[in-house]
């Protein structure tokens, strides 16, 4: 049913807010408020995992490999060295990767982040006057996918790449200067109304390695068009090992458990098919769709489905579901 982490922490988070006063007081006044004025909507959550610690590794043209914190250096020692602006970041580099989430109507989406250094130059045929700036690149995803990203049981020492389907995606140059979350939310929304058609795609490659008591996991990021004979070379066996031959991130295997498992607390299983549920499992379904629009920020919805949740049940175990009502009507000043 509902992730006991994702539970407990935001009930820790409500009772510092809040105060369990204010949690009563909401369920025993608020039945009859009218919520048809209240526009519906699905907000960008969080940041709900991150990896910020990373190694970038390249092999060299003389065969060896180099790494470096946080970037893929180029591939020759001259370039490697050169002090211009641009060569200074890499072939690629990365601040963090995040996992944040969003609903797109009744389905579970993550975004994914990558937030890295970038600038230009004033004169660029003259290469002068480079200004340093952070960018950040968003890649929009079926929740759904974290699985295959990181299988319950780790394919420990086998390489590995998933589609992502990416739904949406778009760069932000300069993001310190922009609302970030504006932008991203424009454009899964221009998808979403069909003013745009997206042409990109995400590979996600994956190997776990575990040698001894030493364990990592090396990935990379494989930005390609959106044709499926372009994702089915990337993902297909014979092909995984040379997804890693030339560069990519490595980073403790912990690490980037806690990056994909943290995100994945946030999923949860619900149905649009109702007719055939028993009582506990539409209280159960009910519940966990109140979880998500709550997440979400849509609090109207949040509270007909912790209502409907109750009415399936209306002597739960679980008192946590008054919690998330009440404080949901609270965010509206409903008290």
């Amino acid at each position: 049913m509902l992730k006991t982490i994702f539970k407990n922490q935001l009930f820790i988070i409500m009772l510092i807010v809040f105060g369990i006063s204010s949690q009563v007081f909401s369920q025993a006044n608020c039945e009859n408020n009218d919520n048809s004025d209240l526009v519906n909507f699905s907000s960008l959550s969080p940041v709900q995992s991150e990896i910020v610690k990373l190694k970038g590794w390249a092999k060299q043209d003389n065969g060896t490999w180099l790494s470096a914190p946080n970037r893929i250096p180029f591939t020759d020692e001259r370039t490697n060295k050169s002090n211009r602006g641009e060569r200074k970041l890499g072939q690629d580099n990365m601040i963090s990767l995040q996992l944040r989430k969003v609903m797109i109507g009744n389905k579970q989406y993550n975004v994914m982040v990558k937030k890295y250094y970038d600038g230009d130059y004033e004169f660029p045929v003259l290469m002068e006057n480079w200004r340093g700036f952070k960018s950040l690149e968003f890649f929009v995803f079926s929740s759904f996918k974290l699985e295959e990203i990181l299988p319950e049981e780790i394919p420990f020492n086998e390489q590995y790449a998933v589609n992502l389907y990416v739904y949406a995606r778009g760069t932000v140059r300069d993001y310190e200067t922009k609302y970030e979350d504006d932008e991203i939310m424009q454009a899964i929304q221009s998808v979403e109304r069909g003013e745009i058609v997206n042409d990109w795609n995400i590979i996600f490659a994956v190997f776990p390695i575990k040698n001894g008591d030493d364990e990592v996991v090396r990935f990379k990021l494989i930005k390609s068009f959106n044709r499926e004979f372009l994702a089915s070379y990337y993902t297909a066996p014979s092909n995984w090992e040379r997804n890693f031959e030339v560069t990519f991130y490595e980073t403790n295997f912990f690490r980037f458990k806690s990056f994909i498992r943290d995100a994945q607390e946030y999923v949860l299983d619900v149905t649009e098919n109702v007719s055939n549920l028993t009582p506990l499992s539409a209280y159960e379904n009910n519940y966990n769709w109140g979880i998500l629009k709550y997440q979400m920020g849509n609090w109207p919805n949040a509270i007909d489905h912790f209502n409907k949740a109750l009415e399936n049940n209306p002597n739960p175990d679980d008192f946590l579901i008054y919690s998330f009502r009440g404080n949901a009507r609270s965010k509206m000043h409903q008290y």
